[in-house]
């Protein structure tokens, strides 16, 4: 029963997940919230200000590993996200049947504040969290290992900074998680005061 239960909770996120980013690419989503058609719309704009704008202008249009980027961001953003919704369900079960709850790590009630204020706080958390995770990937043999396929670009483009390994999202995004975890929760820091789909 109780690996019964931790089987489905994975299989129905992976396979919500796999539903999801079905339904993205057939624009069977909310314009608004379709992040798969929404980052091919902002990387083939920021693609055209690269062409018509170059900053280094003896640089193929389609320069040195275009395509293996083109790879990494849909991997990276799509692909991995499937794989691994699963665990995150498995992860927020575990943690509910234990007792940890949301609000179980809070440090600062932002609910106090203004909106204006939660969002300043909310960005320079997260932006903390990310540079310190950045220090970590530098400074440690293990992870640099990881982090140095980011480093790899000979030709920089508008999808270089898209570039990384699987295991970087590893670390960044428990890290994430739990600075928005310190400021009580996601939901509470959005204006619209709604959860994220």
């Amino acid at each position: 029963m109780f690996f019964e239960k931790y089987l489905n909770a994975f299989t129905s996120s992976f396979l919500g997940m796999v539903n999801w980013t079905w339904r993205s690419i057939i624009f069977d989503v909310p314009w608004y919230n379709n992040y798969f058609w929404g980052l091919i719309v902002i990387s083939l704009v920021v693609w055209g200000l690269e062409i018509a704008f170059p900053w280094r202008k003896n640089q193929s249009i389609f320069r040195k590993d275009f395509w293996l980027d083109g790879f990494y961001m849909f991997f990276n953003f799509f692909l991995f996200a499937i794989a691994v919704s699963g665990f995150y369900k498995i992860l927020s079960l575990l943690f509910s049947d234990l007792g940890i709850k949301e609000g179980s790590l809070t440090l600062l009630d932002m609910s106090a504040y203004p909106n204006w204020l939660q969002l300043f706080i909310f960005f320079m958390i997260l932006d903390l969290v990310q540079w310190y995770t950045h220090v970590l990937l530098h400074k440690y043999r293990f992870l640099w290992k990881f982090h140095q396929i980011h480093h790899s670009v000979k030709e920089m483009g508008f999808a270089a900074h898209l570039r990384f390994h699987w295991m970087e999202n590893i670390l960044y995004k428990p890290l994430k998680t739990f600075g928005v975890m310190i400021l009580g929760g996601f939901e509470r820091i959005l204006p619209t005061g709604r959860k994220p789909a």
